[in-house]
């Protein structure tokens, strides 16, 4: 591994999104997690392509995709009007064969697997709309994506998803002691 200048901006965006993250699992309104979410994702999908963590920035650009979707749910149900449930249904549909399609494209190798699995798992979590279960699978998915940054060489994504998960860790606890 060298410390190229394309390493060095990765670990900064790395360090930027990962704050970003790590105070949405503190967050108890779901419009401000998908919001930070979002931004979030957008820098995860820069630092993982210039990581060659190609399979990844992907799985970063469908959560893009499927945060600005759950957002836009969220924001059409607080102004009063009804969820298209069928439409709902399809959105998941269209996002699992979009990660499927996008793991073909970028496969490399079965530990690339692993930022689909958590992205699966966080997706899962977040279309269940219980901000309680989004915290205790963020646990889950926060220790793929740790193993993920492993695989890639993101000393700044192994040292901040760690703290991520401490992070959600303790968001998980504080909404069950509510």
């Amino acid at each position: 591994m060298e410390f190229t200048l394309i390493y060095i901006i990765s670990q900064v965006i790395t360090v930027i999104y990962y704050t970003i993250l790590s105070f949405s699992y503190l967050l108890k309104d779901r419009n401000k997690i998908l919001s930070a979410n979002l931004v979030a994702h957008i820098g995860q999908t820069t630092a993982m392509a210039m990581l060659n963590g190609y399979t990844g920035a992907a799985m970063s650009a469908i959560m893009i995709m499927r945060d600005l979707t759950l957002l836009l749910q969220e924001n059409k149900k607080s102004k009063g009007k009804d969820i298209n449930k069928k439409l709902d249904l399809g959105i998941l549909i269209v996002t699992i064969i979009l990660m499927v399609v996008l793991t073909i494209f970028t496969y490399n190798g079965p530990l690339s697997l692993l930022s689909v699995i958590a992205t699966l798992v966080t997706t899962f979590a977040l279309w269940q709309k219980d901000v309680k279960r989004y915290k205790l699978l963020g646990i889950i998915a926060g220790i793929l994506w740790l193993a993920y940054n492993i695989f890639i060489i993101s000393i700044m994504g192994i040292i901040l998803e760690t703290i991520l998960v401490i992070c959600s860790v303790v968001g998980y606890i504080k909404e069950i002691k509510k």
